[in-house]
């Protein structure tokens, strides 16, 4: 049975932390888990007392939001790509290209849209193949 007693110098903080990770996990309404809510609370009173967080400054606000925005703005270059090509026939196909080699050439189809729904099936289902070896 761990001792509860409060929590008043930097020593007493560092053997509740401890206490918290020996208690770890352990079930609701059991002796160790509401040894483990009555620590958790006093180092959470010891924590609001010694380490406030403030509010923030206008001029905080507005650096951490234009990050946010340049990091939604920020474009990822896709490592894949697939290109749409009609030949003289009037026939639609797709190549898979990464960086500027050519992984894979499709058949024709007779519209954009046939070429367009077979890249959206393969993209739906790359993370879920698999390969299977019969060259062997």
């Amino acid at each position: 049975m761990i001792e509860i007693k409060p929590i008043r110098s930097k020593e007493d903080y560092e053997l509740a932390l401890n206490s918290i990770a020996e208690l770890w996990g352990a079930p609701s309404g059991t002796p160790q888990g509401d040894q483990l809510d009555v620590i958790a609370t006093l180092v959470d009173a010891y924590e609001r007392e010694h380490f406030p967080i403030g509010t923030p400054s206008a001029e905080a606000i507005a650096a951490f939001d234009e990050e946010q925005n340049q990091a939604r703005h920020t474009t990822v270059e896709p490592q894949l790509k697939f290109q749409i090509l009609k030949d003289p026939a009037g026939l639609f196909s797709f190549r898979l290209l990464r960086a500027t080699e050519i992984v894979l050439h499709s058949e024709t189809f007779a519209t954009k849209d046939d070429a367009i729904r077979t890249i959206k099936l393969l993209q739906q289902d790359a993370a879920h193949s698999e390969i299977i070896d019969i060259a062997a």
